[in-house]
C-alpha cells in the first residue's frame, strides 16, 4: 500500500512539473529542521522524528503572480548518502504569507525609494526516518529566479534548498542552526554595509560562515520538478562576479567566518543574488550546513529601484511610458521580445539596428519585461 501511495504522489507531482516558462519570482530561501525525539515500532526499529521548515521568498512587486500562486504545494524529498529516495511529500505553507518589511542600509527612506516587496512563504512538514549510519539529505527545488544582475539567464534558473541530517555515528541527534536576522531589502550606494548574518544553534555546536556557492534547481521547461539527489550544478555568474564576489563594490563584500558579520560598500546599482552558508561543527567534524539565499537591491536615494541590467550600453526610455518606448544600444539589436507578468509575449520584432521606437499605445497599463537579443532583460511600466 505504501508503494502504491508513493507512486500516486509522484504522478501528482509530475502533473505540476510542466507549465509555461517566464516564472520569474524567487528572491531567496532558507531550510532548517528540528529534532523531535525518537520513536520505536512494535518490531523494535528506532525512528527519529524531525520537523522540517522551508522558507521561500518571492518578489511580490515584479514576480510572476501565476508562479507565486503555484508555489503551493512544495515538494520535499529526502535521500540517503547513496542517493536513494526514502521520503517524498507535499506541503502547503502553514500560515498566511507574510510580507517582509522594507529595511534600508543608509539614509534613504521608503518615501524617497520605492519599496521592494518580499513575500515569505513557510512550509512545515514532519518526517520519521530510520536511524542512519550514513545520514540524509533533505532537498527542495523550484524555478525560476527573480531577474538579477549577477547571474546569467537568471530568469531560466531555479533554486535548490538543502540541509543534512548527519550520520548517527557522528551526531546521535541534531537540530540545525537558524539565522537570527533577515537581510536588508535595500542598500544605499557608496554607504558601508554592516549586517549581522549570524545564526543560533540549539545544540551549542560551533558555527562558521562563508559566502558560498548556490545551485540551480530547475529551469523554464520543468519549473517544479521532483527534487533530485546531489550533485547539483552551480550558478553561472556574470564576469567578473562570483559567489565569493557577488556584487560590484568599492570595498568587496565579505563575511567574518567567526561572527557572521557581513560588510562591504556597493558602488553600482542593481539587484544581486547573495548566498551565505552557516556550517555546524561538532567534535571537529562538519555535520550540517544551512544556507540562506537572498537579494540585495543597491540604489541611490534619488534613483529609486534600478532596472535589472547587465549591460550599461543598452537604454530603454521613457519609463514609465505611455505611447512609445525607445530602445538604444551600442551594438546591433537583433531581437526584442516584450512579455507581461504572466510570461505571455505581447510584442516581438527583429529590427537589426542600434535604435528602435516601439508603439505601445495598445498595451494595457501594467509592468512589462523587455528581452533584448535573448540576454538583456529590462522592465518598464506602461501608464
Amino acid at each position: 500500500m505504501r508503494a502504491k501511495l508513493f507512486s500516486i504522489l509522484i504522478t501528482i507531482i509530475a502533473l505540476f512539473a510542466f507549465y509555461p516558462a517566464m516564472a520569474t519570482h524567487l528572491a531567496g530561501q532558507d531550510f532548517t529542521y528540528v529534532y523531535l525525539g525518537d520513536s520505536t515500532t512494535g518490531s523494535g526499529a528506532v525512528y527519529q522524528k524531525y520537523r522540517v521548515t522551508l522558507s521561500i521568498y518571492d518578489d511580490c512587486l515584479n514576480g510572476n503572480p501565476q508562479a507565486i500562486a503555484e508555489d503551493n504545494p512544495a515538494f520535499i524529498a529526502i535521500y540517503t548518502a547513496a542517493g536513494v529516495l526514502v521520503a517524498l511529500d507535499t506541503t502547503v505553507y502553514d500560515i498566511s504569507a507574510v510580507t517582509e518589511p522594507v529595511t534600508i542600509n543608509g539614509s534613504c527612506d521608503t518615501i524617497a525609494v520605492p519599496p521592494t516587496c518580499r513575500l515569505k512563504l513557510q512550509f512545515v512538514q514532519q518526517f520519521a526516518l530510520p536511524v542512519s549510519t550514513t545520514g540524509y539529505t533533505i532537498v527542495y527545488q523550484r524555478c525560476c529566479l527573480n531577474l538579477v544582475a549577477n547571474i546569467t539567464t537568471s530568469e531560466n534558473q531555479g533554486i535548490i534548498a538543502t540541509c543534512t541530517i548527519p550520520p548517527s555515528g557522528i551526531a546521535a541527534s541534531n537540530t540545525s542552526a537558524v539565522f537570527n536576522n533577515y537581510p536588508y531589502s535595500i542598500l544605499q550606494l557608496h554607504t558601508p554595509l554592516v549586517y549581522d548574518c549570524s545564526a543560533t544553534d540549539a545544540d551549542g555546536d560551533s558555527l562558521t560562515y562563508d559566502l558560498c556557492a548556490a545551485y540551480n534547481g530547475a529551469d523554464g521547461l520543468n519549473v517544479k520538478p521532483i527534487p533530485v539527489a546531489p550533485p547539483y550544478t552551480p550558478y553561472s555568474y556574470v564576469a567578473p562576479l562570483s559567489y565569493s564576489n557577488p556584487m560590484r563594490c568599492s570595498v568587496p563584500l565579505a563575511i567574518d567566518p567567526i561572527t557572521g558579520l557581513l560588510t562591504g560598500t556597493p558602488d553600482t546599482a542593481g539587484v544581486y543574488l547573495i548566498s551565505v552558508c552557516c556550517h555546524e561543527w561538532r567534535g571537529g567534524v562538519m555535520i550540517n550546513t544551512v544556507q540562506r539565499v537572498f537579494e540585495f537591491v543597491t540604489t541611490s536615494c534619488a534613483a529609486g529601484i534600478p532596472n535589472i541590467s547587465k549591460n550599461a550600453s543598452l537604454d530603454i526610455y521613457p519609463n514609465p511610458a505611455t505611447t512609445q518606448l525607445t530602445i538604444t544600444s551600442s551594438t546591433t539589436i537583433g531581437q526584442v521580445i516584450i512579455s507581461n507578468l504572466l510570461g505571455q509575449t505581447v510584442y516581438t520584432i527583429q529590427p537589426n539596428t542600434e535604435n528602435i521606437e516601439i508603439n505601445i499605445s495598445v498595451l494595457p497599463p501594467g509592468l512589462y519585461f523587455v528581452k533584448v537579443n535573448n540576454i538583456e532583460v529590462r522592465k518598464f511600466v506602461k501608464e
